[in-house]
């Protein structure tokens, strides 16, 4: 199996059906039908259901889809390196941020670094910490905003600053600061990555939260909180992401729990002169 029958692989599930993909990979469909069943036959599996009119992939289909955007993302990374490379033009930033980051503190570095650097351009990434990590081992990003805990290890870190974390709740709802034996009385919206460090925090205090809701994302976790599903715990960057007139953001007294905004990339990597001059101006904010 190689990237060309992946590409036709992933032209037919995205187009549905056999004769579509064919007329889009300027082919006959015959041949195209062949390379399918030759995938098939190599992994030993069925990667379509095929239907009357439409195709649709399997369980494993769907892994192989996943795997193969990612193995041709990577590809064209590559080229558009070497290509850059030989042309001297060094002018792309492929940046991971997590949501929280880019809405707020990310955007105004990007927008300071570009003042002063003209005609550099910004491809940007938004996920979550893990997502952005294995984005990071597949060098399709240069480098990545996160935030901490993960594993560190194979990895240059460099710390941007540590946030406490803040509780977001419907607007009026409460006035001051808040306890987190008063967040134990009402329903919370957890952050999945936060989860167990926040639960762990809880069972110090010999507290149980009421957990309403969990999601991957500090924006739907401020979503979800400005339409009272909720209280939601959030880094203080993330304040930013909340309308106020839909919701506060309230200082929680007794939760030790901090957040460090980390720039992090391969070690020894390499990097276009754009890319440099952007962790340099990073590095020294």
């Amino acid at each position: 199996m190689d990237l060309k029958q992946l590409r036709y692989f992933v032209t037919v599930a995205e187009e549905g059906t056999i004769s579509a993909a064919a007329k889009k990979l300027f082919m006959s469909q015959p041949p195209l039908s062949t390379q399918m069943k030759l995938i098939e036959q190599e992994l030993g599996c069925q990667l379509f259901e095929r239907g009357q009119k439409h195709i649709t992939l399997t369980e494993s289909g769907k892994l192989l889809y996943d795997r193969a955007q990612t193995l041709l993302r990577m590809e064209t990374v590559m080229r558009q390196d070497i290509e850059a490379c030989s042309r001297a033009e060094r002018n792309t930033v492929r940046l991971g941020v997590v949501s929280s980051v880019i809405c707020t503190r990310a955007g105004e570095w990007i927008s300071d670094f570009l003042s002063e650097n003209s005609g550099v351009q910004f491809e940007i990434f938004e996920s979550d910490t893990y997502s952005l990590i294995e984005k990071l081992r597949a060098d399709i990003v240069h480098a990545a905003l996160v935030r901490t805990p993960f594993t560190e290890n194979e990895f240059e870190v460099y710390g941007l600053g540590t946030e406490k974390m803040l509780a977001v709740c419907r607007r009026g709802l409460l006035s001051g600061t808040v306890t987190m034996r008063e967040l134990a009385e009402k329903p919370m919206i957890l952050y999945r990555r936060w989860e167990a460090i926040i639960r762990e925090e809880f069972e110090k205090q010999s507290l149980e939260p009421h957990c309403a809701c969990i999601c991957d994302d500090a924006r739907t976790a401020v979503y979800l909180a400005e339409r009272s599903v909720g209280m939601s715990l959030v880094p203080a960057s993330a304040a930013g992401l909340v309308h106020p007139e839909l919701a506060d953001c309230v200082e929680i007294t007794d939760c030790p729990i901090t957040s460090e905004i980390v720039l992090v990339h391969k070690k020894n990597a390499y990097f276009p002169e754009s890319v440099k001059r952007f962790t340099e101006y990073l590095k020294s904010i």
